[in-house]
């Protein structure tokens, strides 16, 4: 995809937010609604949550920021929807470098009382890493702009920004890479500074085949340089990214490396660097990689090429100056072989969760059977890209609107075009935590779903959903959410009926009721689900205004906050009672579908 039709994605993309969001006053300005659409889609946070964390419109210092308590990171960020006429200018970047930290260093942010609270406890705590982001969706990049985020980078501070080339990127991850060729060598000293483990010769069944290289580092910067020229992916498959030579890590490796004496003992300061590769061969005086791929070591290998493109004659001064080199052999990657090595070698530090936990089997498993029911799941960035190139044909798509359309009542819901049967795999993880847990899991644990250390989230939840429910379960789940997003985009408030609260409520009458969740989704015929939509649909509004009663909050405060039960099963007998004495027929109507349903449960 070019930089051009990505700019247009975008542009597509906010048209959706702009539809779906629409009770934010401000979220006409595409340039206000380019906010939402960079928290929801770089940093993963959910769309409707996303409002508390814009500080304000206008606003020339902060557009808005995310805050990682558990990680430890806080993200202070201004976007500049730009045209590719408009340039940035090096006052814009300096300013918002500068001014909005002066405030906050005072104390004195009344934009956002929440995001003073959170930068105080960042800049007395020397763990945290404040991040200052700027994101621009244009390329004019410059010397002068860059080195005024370098002036700015520190052991506290991390500055950078983001062109549209660089949003693409982070977009979507590795999944968008062009995938090249790269042949490459190690020179070693002699046949004493590897080791080579060839399981054919050495009898060892168990083993992959694997080298440990003494390698010299101007070698590790000639493999960098020409990955660089030839554009090759080297760190495709790892999962972390480059932090900048001011980090922690990062800066230790570069001061060993510009000191004269302390360079010749860099092999044994360093944990050295995990290579994957298709083919590779030794002889006595060099090791032969093919198509190499990092997968640990993304920091070591960075912080070389910092050092070493600054310096002349690098051949004579780090001619003695060695790492320690892996490589392995592995041209399955789709192998949990694979999957392990790139979680273990990369346990150590904090990694691009999201990128490694969605790109398990039981989501791809998921995404191919869920299509039966003409949904179309999309576990990767890239997925609802290709998708829509697969599906240009409209032959094609009619197929799978068909096989949609066949699921729900006639008249219930309209499968019209692709984003009406296509969701990401985060959006149907929450679907299903709302359902099962409650409305509160859905909208403030999306952070947490794809991220392989979350035992309780990740592990625990994410990875068993096809053990709850079939994939049949889940589209009539899927149903119901869209149902939802359709009638709350076209209500009065632009916010009823809420998608997961709506979920919540009938998943916490079956609890109530004792009946297994699995069972209803089992059960329950698509004329069945009009009827328990339609008599359910209301209690998000009810809810919201009596826990408004109660606690004097907003909408936006009240998603954020665990849910009242107490209110929940209030709402709930009230509107249960009503129904029955002022609309008799369409009670019994929803009584008779719990009812038979439980009866099976019983037996």
């Amino acid at each position: 995809m070019t930089d051009n039709i990505f700019k247009e994605q975008i542009k597509e993309d906010i048209g959706l937010l702009q539809s779906k969001l629409a009770w934010d006053p401000n979220i006409s300005k595409p340039e206000y609604a380019f906010n939402y659409w960079i928290l929801s889609n770089i940093y993963n946070l959910d769309e409707e949550d996303s409002n508390t964390n814009i500080t304000e419109y206008n606003d020339k210092g902060i557009d808005c920021f995310v805050h990682f308590e558990e990680d430890k990171e806080l993200y202070i960020i201004q976007n500049k929807y730009y045209s590719d006429e408009n340039k940035l200018n090096s006052k814009e970047l300096s300013d918002f470098l500068t001014r909005p930290l002066a405030k906050l260093n005072e104390g004195n942010y009344k934009r956002s009382p929440e995001l003073q609270k959170i930068y105080d406890l960042a800049n007395k705590d020397s763990e945290y890493k404040i991040f200052l982001h700027f994101f621009v969706t244009n390329n004019h990049n410059s010397e002068d702009l860059d080195s005024i985020i370098k002036d700015h980078n520190s052991d506290h501070y991390f500055a950078d920004i983001f062109y549209l080339k660089d949003i693409k990127e982070k977009y979507f991850g590795k999944s968008f890479k062009e995938n090249n060729t790269l042949k490459t060598k190690l020179a070693v000293k002699n046949k004493g500074t590897y080791l080579a483990i060839r399981p054919e010769e050495y009898s060892l069944p168990n083993m992959s085949e694997a080298y440990y290289v003494m390698a010299k580092i101007t070698d590790v910067y000639s493999l960098w340089k020409e990955a660089q020229q030839k554009k090759y992916p080297l760190f495709e498959e790892n999962i972390r990214e480059y932090l900048g030579g001011t980090s922690g890590i990062n800066k230790g490796i570069i001061t060993t490396l510009k000191n004269e004496d302390e360079r010749g003992n860099f092999f044994y300061y360093n944990n050295g660097i995990t290579i994957i590769c298709d083919k590779a061969k030794a002889e006595s005086r060099k090791v032969e990689i093919t198509n190499p791929q990092i997968v640990n070591g993304c920091q070591t290998v960075n912080s070389i090429a910092e050092v070493l493109k600054a310096e002349s004659d690098v051949s004579i001064k780090f001619n003695d100056v060695y790492v320690m080199v892996k490589i392995l052999v592995l041209k399955n990657k789709s192998s949990n072989f694979y999957r392990d090595i790139v979680k273990y070698t990369n346990s150590q530090n904090s990694i691009n969760y999201k990128v490694f936990g969605a790109t398990l089997k039981p989501f791809f498993k998921i995404q191919e059977k869920i299509k039966d029911f003409g949904f179309l799941l999309a576990v990767k960035q890239s997925d609802k890209f290709q998708n829509k190139s697969i599906y240009k044909d409209v032959k094609e798509l009619g197929v799978l609107l068909g096989i949609a359309r066949k699921n729900v009542e006639e008249g219930f819901l309209e499968f019209k075009n692709l984003s009406s049967i296509q969701m990401p795999l985060e959006t149907l993880l929450q679907i299903i935590g709302a359902f099962e847990k409650d409305a509160h899991f859905a909208f403030t644990k999306k952070t947490h779903l794809l991220k392989p250390s979350s035992k309780e989230y990740y592990q625990n939840f994410s990875m068993t959903i096809g053990d709850i429910f079939t994939i049949e379960s889940m589209a009539k789940l899927v149903i119901l959410y869209k149902k939802s997003e359709v009638d709350k985009r076209d209500s009065e408030d632009r916010r009823s009926p809420a998608p997961y609260y709506l979920l919540n409520f009938i998943g916490y009458y079956l609890k109530e009721k004792n009946i297994s969740k699995q069972n209803f989704l089992k059960e329950v015929s698509k004329e069945e689900i009009t009827v328990v939509y339609e008599k359910f649909k209301i209690l998000s509004s009810k809810y919201f205004e009596k826990y408004k009663e109660k606690y004097n909050l907003e909408y936006n405060q009240i998603i954020k906050l665990k849910v009242d039960e107490d209110i929940m099963k209030t709402e709930l007998n009230n509107h249960l009672a009503s129904l029955k004495e002022y609309n008799k027929e369409d009670f019994d109507k929803l009584n008779a579908i719990f009812s038979r349903i439980a009866k099976l449960n019983a037996s």
